[in-house]
């Protein structure tokens, strides 16, 4: 018996509860442009995201002169950010800590986990699978230009185990990811 069967065997042997991303979630600040004189920010727009490597690769530096009107989310560092404008090209990642307090675009449903409840890696992983997409593309509006709102997508559910039985999965995808990575390099 693997190490996670003998987990979910002790901590969720009747399977795991489910709920939608806004019930293990938080809010998300926006910044006060106009009273705001700080430092510039880095600004990351659905451009920023890579579709294959899901990771942000480049930023512009903004102000408060210089922000465009979507520039407006303070992320923070595993936070999850899914492009809601046309999201079937798959725009989603993870903040690194390099991007923590810095400013993403209103085109991003912000995902930040409720860590009592969720593994930020767990949202991650949950938003990468077919049943997500395939749930987005009954969601989303429009046809030339579809969308989906940050409504629907956190009214999307989820299994939550047991944070450790969480960890251990994550740590499985998370291997999995990586060797994967290395085969196709």
């Amino acid at each position: 018996m693997s190490r996670l069967d003998k987990l979910i065997e002790k901590l969720c042997p009747d399977g795991a509860e489910f709920l939608t991303l806004q019930e293990c979630t938080q809010k998300v600040k926006n910044i006060k442009w106009k009273s705001y004189s700080g430092n510039d920010k880095k600004y990351i727009d659905l451009s920023s995201v890579d579709r294959d490597l899901h990771c942000i690769m480049e930023t512009q530096n903004i102000n408060s002169d210089s922000a465009p009107s979507r520039a407006q989310q303070i992320v923070q560092t595993d936070d999850i950010l899914l492009g809601t404008t046309r999201p079937m090209l798959k725009r989603y990642c993870m903040i690194p800590e390099t991007y923590d307090n810095e400013i993403c675009s209103t085109g991003f449903c912000v995902l930040r986990a409720n860590t009592e409840i969720v593994l930020p890696k767990w949202i991650y992983h949950n938003i990468a699978t077919t049943d997500f997409f395939a749930y987005v593309e009954q969601n989303q509006k429009g046809a030339s230009y579809p969308a989906i709102s940050d409504a629907s997508v956190k009214a999307f559910s989820l299994p939550v185990p047991p944070l450790e039985v969480q960890r251990e999965i994550v740590h499985i995808l998370d291997s999995f990811t990586l060797l994967t990575a290395e085969l196709t390099a």
